[in-house]
């Protein structure tokens, strides 16, 4: 059985966004694992060694080039399409990744549009999918929950994890750092889009209370701002506005010097669909705060100390804890290197492969 495969979100450079990656990695292991079994269907072409059907189109690719491809071409008769929207033409085997369902949650991180078209999508994978993959149990229940969406054509498979295989040099690691005026081991570090979904907010709350008694260590903010991410930025205390470091977007290996120096890295999110971050922390053998929601309990149970979401008090505790007990830290990243195998790019396509061919 030949496998179709929508690749219009495969990207190889490092500016990838979340499904950009998911298909970046996915696609490249299912060409590793069923070389002959899979076609991608791209606007461009692939630098793989398998089949592939590339037809040019400058915008709505999926909805409407792809669905005339499937209407013209009769042979595309089992289709996957690793991001959230079906093509309005799909055949009867059509299987979807939806990554989570986040603007439902917390509307007030998305506009308009975006809320109707991410609504649209998932009420017609719901409706017209033959199987859903989901990254976790939460995406799962909130497709049971919220979409009357029949559970026995979920697939819940966990997405893998790829360290980073970037190299940097001493000197570079010395002007990230110095640029910013960080210490080793003396910063918290949180990754991600500064806005109320991530729970940003909260954490300078609890930066605050934290610098009260900890007059050293700096909270380091690495992302761009989301909706209202402006105004939570505008609202920081002039007291604590020099120990927080805001640096915009960071590349790979920005991102990479920060990780591996951190004191600790907090995850502090309302909601996630999966939580990579979780993992990537983990791989950089750092210790992990993060907020007591279901996905990144799944992830790091047993690698993270965990607040209540909305109680900053919590966290400014675990903070101070942190920092002042180094053999906290020590035992907080024992279990980091048995978590992570868990997560691999290749068991994430096998599992797939598994579902898409059933």
């Amino acid at each position: 059985m030949m496998i179709y495969i929508d690749a219009s979100r495969y990207s190889n450079t490092e500016k990838r966004t979340g499904v950009e990656n998911y298909s970046f990695h996915l696609i490249n292991e299912l060409a590793r694992l069923a070389p002959k079994g899979i076609t991608l269907i791209s606007p461009r072409k692939i630098d793989l060694p398998v089949r592939q059907i590339v037809i040019p189109f400058p915008r709505l690719w999926t909805q409407l080039r792809l669905s005339w491809e499937v209407r013209r071409n009769k042979k595309i008769d089992n289709l996957f399409v690793p991001s959230h929207l079906l093509p309005f033409i799909h055949p009867d085997n059509s299987t979807i990744t939806i990554h989570d369902v986040a603007f439902k949650h917390h509307p007030e991180s998305y506009g308009r549009l975006s809320r109707w078209y991410l609504d649209y999508g998932a009420r017609q994978a719901v409706k017209g999918a033959k199987r859903i993959i989901v990254p976790s149990d939460t995406t799962k229940l909130d497709l049971i929950h919220l979409y009357k969406a029949n559970p026995d054509k979920i697939a819940v498979i966990p997405l893998g994890f790829s360290p980073s295989d970037v190299k940097v040099t001493a000197a570079e690691v010395k002007k990230i750092m110095g640029g910013w005026k960080l210490d080793v081991g003396n910063y918290f570090l949180y990754l991600g889009r500064i806005e109320h979904k991530k729970n940003t907010d909260n954490l300078i709350k609890a930066f605050q209370v934290f610098a009260h008694y900890n007059k050293k260590a700096k909270l380091v903010l690495a992302g761009f701002p989301g909706r209202g991410g402006a105004e939570i930025l505008k609202n920081i205390p002039p007291s604590v506005k020099k120990r927080i470091v805001v640096t915009g977007y960071v590349d790979e290996k920005t991102k990479e010097v920060l990780l591996k120096n951190a004191l600790c890295f907090v995850f502090p999110s309302r909601y996630e669909g999966f939580g990579l971050p979780l993992l990537e922390a983990m791989h950089a053998g750092i210790p992990i705060i993060a907020s007591q929601i279901p996905t990144s309990y799944e992830i790091a149970k047993d690698n993270a100390l965990f607040f209540e979401t909305e109680n900053s008090s919590m966290l400014a505790h675990l903070m101070l804890r942190v920092a002042e007990s180094e053999s906290l830290r020590e035992e907080m990243v024992r279990q980091h290197k048995e978590t992570l195998k868990k997560y691999s790019w290749e068991e994430c396509a096998k599992k797939t492969l598994k579902v898409l061919t059933d």
